[in-house]
């Protein structure tokens, strides 16, 4: 007879991991199936000789490390994973790189604002005026997480006539000069649209939170983080089982009843959280015949967010020595930022593009007198698609090395300095993880795809729950994490009825 579970959760990425974490934390009996050798989905890390790389961390946001409260850090200090996990705060935000200008914006609302109306001076009343509109909207959103009515005057003025607002149809009304609007747009590449495609609400929560906590990082890369959360799990006497893909969800009737394993087992339970995304999960593990239409034919009017082009550097040198000061540089050939996306979702060659250099934010990032580093730029999966596949190889290393030779021209001398790279495209996303398009967004935030309109926890079929970037809250660390919580949440209220 096969063994009963109280929940189980396919898929140990980060919203699998936080949904068994909080589970186990609230007593009930979990069983978690990860395909991969180990957890954490996008949260990892991989060996190349003598360095570890962070996979796709650049910063986490949300931690209020000075502080030490907040709701996620609360959330994560409650399931103990901050007493596991070191975290260092980056003093700066980002830098901005154009052809004839540069900036730095640092951690904290004055002094980010001081640098940018010190750099624009005639913009600094559009500046004052949208930096605060984002903290504005960013306060309103906490009270609705609160339980606040949407009634309430903060809310009514500074979250809901945003619903249907673009980044550039906001800021654009506030700030007139293409350089400024730039250096405020810049960290839309986490958020995966450009100015005129993405939501003004969630570009303000995404701002306003980096530039009130700063970003952090995780000591020994994501890995740590994910192996936190499995502890977790594990001392709370359930189990986490890697390389165990979930062939099968089993059901009967109109609802799910337990899985069936790639190795043959099966696992019972009447509540299952889904980490793998939803097609796979509903069209792969479950049967489209068992799967409502209607499903179906939401997801279909869904986009799929970006996914990236990465090229891994380990360095025998000291970051100092190459003149890198700063963790995290955006490098822009332009200030038409919608013009370089546009590029991105027809070509492969890489455009504008980030320096991430992780000794920057801990020195024991890589083995001493080394340096690790990742240059990621945007990048979609149809174009790749045309790469014929006895091409692939020699194309997506002809891309990393064009990126490479732009980021020669900042620090001349890089290349003599490489003990290691490897180069990773959508394609090499959605071979680990089984991401439609490589993504690492799910679906993108556009005003008509946020928040109530984003896929719910529950899914189609009963007892089935989702958690992860497809559904809400969204894509990135901390919304993935938080997630989780929610999917937990929502089983735990079920599991009460009972």
């Amino acid at each position: 007879m096969s063994e009963k579970y109280d929940v189980i959760v396919v898929g140990a990425g980060l919203g699998g991991l936080s949904a068994a974490a909080s589970l186990a934390k609230n007593g009930q009996k979990v069983l978690l199936l990860e395909k991969h050798y180990r957890a954490g989905g996008y949260a990892g890390s991989f060996v190349r000789g003598r360095f570890e790389f962070e996979i796709a961390l650049h910063e986490l946001s949300g931690l209020n490390l000075d502080a030490k409260r907040g709701f996620f850090y609360k959330y994560m200090e409650n399931l103990g994973i901050t007493n596991k996990v070191d975290f260092v705060k980056l003093d700066t935000v980002y830098r901005s790189v154009f052809p004839d200008m540069e900036v730095t914006v640092p951690a904290g609302r004055e002094e980010a604002e001081g640098v940018l109306v010190d750099t624009f001076p005639k913009e600094a009343e559009g500046i004052k005026r949208f930096m605060g509109r984002m903290s504005a909207t960013n306060k309103a959103l906490a009270l609705i997480q609160r339980g606040a009515d949407f009634s309430q005057p903060e809310i009514k003025e500074n979250f809901l006539p945003y619903l249907d607002k673009t980044l550039a149809g906001v800021l654009n009304a506030d700030v007139k000069d293409p350089k400024t609007r730039a250096v405020l747009c810049q960290l839309m590449g986490y958020c995966g649209l450009p100015p005129s495609e993405l939501s003004y609400l969630i570009y303000a929560v995404v701002y306003d939170t980096y530039i009130h906590f700063g970003g952090a990082q995780v000591k020994g890369t994501s890995q740590s983080l994910a192996n936190a959360f499995v502890d977790v799990i594990q001392e709370m006497d359930s189990e986490v089982r890697v390389n165990c893909g979930v062939k099968k969800i089993l059901t009967e009737g109109d609802r799910v009843t337990g899985v069936l394993t790639e190795d043959g087992e099966t696992f019972r339970s009447d509540y299952i959280i889904s980490n793998v995304n939803p097609l796979t999960t509903c069209a792969g593990m479950i049967g489209v015949d068992k799967v409502p239409s209607s499903f179906f034919e939401k997801l279909q009017t869904k986009e799929i967010a970006m996914g990236t082009m990465n090229v891994y550097l380990g360095l025998d040198v000291p970051y100092q020595e190459l003149g890198i000061d700063e963790f995290e540089i955006f490098f822009n050939e332009g200030y038409d930022f919608d013009a370089a996306w546009a590029k991105s979702r027809v070509s492969i060659e890489p455009a504008d593009f980030a320096l991430a250099t992780y000794n920057v934010a801990y020195s024991e990032a890589s083995p001493p007198g080394t340096t690790a580093a990742v240059i990621t730029t945007l990048s979609y999966a149809d174009p790749w698609y045309k790469v014929p596949p006895s091409e692939y190889v020699h194309t997506k290393n002809r891309m990393g090395e064009k990126l490479l030779q732009k980021v020669e021209k900042f620090y001349p001398g890089i290349r003599e300095h490489i003990e290691v790279i490897e180069v990773s495209t959508p394609l090499t996303n959605m071979r680990y993880t089984g991401n439609p398009g490589g993504s690492i967004l799910g679906t993108p935030y556009s005003p008509d795809n946020i928040f109530a309109n984003r896929l719910p926890q529950q899914g189609p079929v009963k007892g089935l729950y989702f958690a992860g970037a497809w559904t809400q809250i969204g894509g990135g660390f901390q919304t993935c994490i938080m997630s989780g919580m929610l999917a937990a949440q929502t089983v735990i209220a079920q599991l009460m009825k009972k």
